[in-house]
């Protein structure tokens, strides 16, 4: 698991601060989603156990390393409470020991609570890597603890890496659709995704409603309402891609916007939510906004 370009200022700064002796035991790795940041805690963490740093350390069975990651969307405190004895103990094979917490935002209170002893007091020769990208939900104790190391999206790096290495379609759609984030933008490829832009521009066509309604279930409803959002955003600043849409009022625009925020929040706080549903919703609010196009003589 190499590192990527827009990694490298970074982990060679940790590199020369861990050389020193003055790397905290307690660092938070933040980065928004897509751009990476597993990956900076996995070098780091092969990094300071003296491993070949292409390794996946997530699958080592290491006596000097622990790899914790949320169950489902939350880290509960018995499994806090194995990291912490983890911590307690001397290195066996290295000249330190490493816990890993991935996303560690998904720390419920009491997980949080047990964890906060070894944060503020870490046992020598052990540090612990939280990783984050939604820092604001931890707990501020929590973070007042962890030395906070920020990965900066990097647009220009990400651009060329992503030029550099991926061959697809649409390639400026996807980038744009995912907010600039390459492994975002990968990930979709892998699955398979097609650009929502085609998608949306068929349906301002009038295509038929049951393929775009299937097209937009297949590529996963969620995160289609978070692409199709960045594209509403974009209209009310009056940069839209789409221009059978250049006249619709920002009003009109901003009120679908919260139509599909609704969506978005339907299907991520309930499991009973009717995907196929709220799909069709949308794409009928989606061509409502073509016939509200005020028509000039």
């Amino acid at each position: 698991m190499k590192l990527l370009p827009w990694h490298l200022q970074i982990a060679e700064q940790l590199a020369q601060r861990a050389a020193s002796g003055r790397l905290p035991h307690g660092l938070l790795l933040a980065a928004p989603a897509g751009w990476g940041v597993q990956r900076l805690a996995n070098w780091l963490t092969l990094h300071l156990l003296g491993l070949a740093e292409d390794r996946v350390a997530e699958d080592l069975a290491h006596p000097d390393l622990r790899w914790l990651k949320p169950d489902g969307a939350v880290i509960r405190i018995d499994e806090v409470r194995t990291l912490v004895n983890f911590a307690i103990g001397t290195p066996q094979a290295a000249s330190c020991k490493v816990a890993v917490l991935v996303d560690a935002d998904g720390l419920n209170r009491n997980a949080a609570n047990a964890l906060l002893k070894t944060l503020e007091e870490p046992p020598a020769g052990t540090y612990l890597l939280l990783t984050s990208c939604h820092p604001g939900r931890l707990l501020p104790t929590i973070r007042s603890r962890c030395q906070v190391v920020n990965l900066q999206p990097a647009a220009a790096l990400a651009r060329r890496w992503l030029e550099q290495n991926v061959t697809a379609e649409a390639l400026e759609a996807r980038i744009f659709e995912h907010g600039g984030a390459p492994l975002a933008v990968v990930e979709g490829i892998e699955r398979g995704e097609t650009p929502l832009q085609g998608v949306l521009s068929e349906a301002l066509r009038g295509s038929q409603a049951g393929p775009l309604v299937q097209a937009l279930l297949e590529q996963g409803l969620v995160g289609v309402t978070g692409r199709w959002y960045r594209y509403l955003l974009a209209m009310a600043a009056g940069q839209g891609a789409f221009p059978a849409l250049a006249q619709v009022s920002s009003r009109r625009v901003a009120d679908f916007a919260q139509e599909v925020l609704w969506v978005r929040r339907q299907l991520v706080g309930s499991n009973s939510a009717n995907e196929r549903l709220m799909a069709e919703l949308l794409l009928h609010g989606w061509r409502r906004l073509a016939r509200q196009v005020p028509v000039t003589s």
